[in-house]
């Protein structure tokens, strides 16, 4: 900002020294051919000295331009600073965003293909049975196949659930946490295991 204000006021003065010498040039040649023309009569001689004194308020005008155009420079670059931005305010916090809504199996129909890996014992299969059964949102559930400890249940919904709630049905009716490995309620299929199984 400042070297194009010293380039503005070096303009202006430079445009105003123009001026100046360019009428006071006029000025000098309306004096050299007075005399000269003296001889014409009174009337040119009064017209030129009208046009001497004219000349005369220009160059005054002039310089008087030239100084207000100064200071309008020097003031608009003030207010320029001014208004210059102050350090730059940091950004918001981004918003955390919540996670997406689980998905429910829909109530129903032929049922969920459910297995479930790492049930401790047949004794645990029994209870697992039970504590689905036992679950207000569940309808029926029929062991299919159980071997090297997995079991193969055809789950039927009475209500729509997630696999997270069916999974937190189990631990607390069974005591033994349960986990979801895969849940895809579009394709009826969901996937859990026990992480503590006692053989």
């Amino acid at each position: 900002m400042t070297d194009e204000r010293a380039a503005s006021d070096e303009a202006i003065d430079r445009a105003a020294r123009i001026i100046a010498r360019a009428l006071a040039d006029a000025e000098i040649i309306i004096a050299t051919d007075r005399e000269r023309r003296q001889q014409q009569g009174p009337q040119m001689l009064d017209t030129l000295e009208r046009f001497s004194v004219l000349l005369g308020k220009l160059v005054e005008h002039t310089e008087h331009l030239a100084d207000r155009m100064t200071e309008l420079t020097e003031a608009v670059a003030a207010l320029a600073d001014a208004r210059a931005p102050a350090a730059p305010v940091p950004a918001p916090a981004p918003t955390p965003q919540l996670p997406e809504m689980e998905r429910a199996f829909a109530p129903g129909g032929e049922g969920i293909d459910v297995t479930i890996e790492s049930v401790p014992g047949f004794q645990g299969l029994m209870e697992l049975q039970r504590a689905l059964v036992r679950l207000p949102e569940v309808q029926s559930a029929a062991v299919r196949k159980y071997q090297d400890d997995e079991a193969a249940i055809q789950l039927v919904l009475a209500q729509p659930m997630t696999a997270s709630a069916l999974a937190a049905g189990i631990t607390g009716s069974t005591g033994h946490p349960v986990i979801v490995d895969e849940a895809l309620p579009g394709q009826l299929r969901l996937r859990l295991r026990f992480l503590d199984a006692e053989r």
